[in-house]
């Protein structure tokens, strides 16, 4: 699906710094970069997931708390930053992300790490709102449906909830299910998509390395910062 006119193709430079699929997932040098013909807005929201420079951004303490000895389950409300990359198997990107979720309330941040120009995608169950891109504000009924709309990219926003706590999909059915000698989930389908747990945190409850993968997209999460709400 072709990028909406207001998201011109010139314009991804500045979004974010891209690089080939073969350079962003094993490290060579591209002597040439090809600028993707439908990609540069899929880093800017691609689940707009993403902030700050290469530092973790600071969290309130009088608001969030280590997730130490929570229950992957019962946590409603959370807080994580890292870094996000993500792949069409052909081109690519990354940059930081912060990403706030309050029961179905989400909110994903993007700032450029060279202009820091910052934009953000926002919503719940009821739609999705997405700001900072040209051509101004844009809405659609979910957050999956905005990123496809504006961007003709699918991404699994509603099931990286669950996910990025290690859990499955909630009201989805898991296929291929594999765990790890601590009973955690390895790996698993739901969704068309393949999901794999490469490290966890220390107190190993919840993952730090998410990979998701579907057909030739890829997207991947390193979490370095994980909090709850105080309650």
């Amino acid at each position: 699906m072709p990028a909406s006119a207001g998201f011109r193709v010139q314009s991804f430079p500045t979004v974010l710094a891209t690089r080939s699929a073969s350079e962003q997932w094993t490290g060579r040098t591209a002597s040439a970069p090809r600028r993707p013909p439908f990609f540069r807005p899929a880093v800017l929201a691609v689940l707009l997931l993403l902030a700050a420079c290469a530092s973790t951004p600071r969290r309130d303490a009088a608001l969030w708390q280590s997730p130490d000895g929570v229950d992957p389950s019962s946590i409603n409300a959370f807080r994580i930053a890292g870094r996000l990359a993500v792949s069409d198997g052909r081109d690519g990107g990354s940059a930081s992300f912060v990403w706030v979720q309050r029961g179905g309330r989400f909110e994903f941040e993007l700032r450029q790490p060279v202009s820091q120009k910052t934009w953000r995608l926002s919503g719940d169950n009821r739609g999705a709102r997405l700001e900072g891109g040209e051509g101004g504000t844009r809405h659609a009924g979910s957050a999956e449906a905005l990123l496809s709309d504006v961007l003709g990219w699918h991404v699994p926003v509603a099931a990286l909830r669950d996910w990025v706590r290690g859990l499955p999909h909630d009201g989805t059915p898991m296929e291929s299910a594999e765990r790890d000698g601590d009973g955690r989930l390895h790996r698993f389908s739901q969704d068309g998509w393949q999901v794999a747990y490469t490290a966890w945190r220390e107190d190993g409850a919840l993952p730090v390395r998410i990979r998701a993968r579907q057909a030739n997209y890829s997207v991947r999460l390193n979490i370095q910062d994980w909090a709850v709400a105080r309650e």
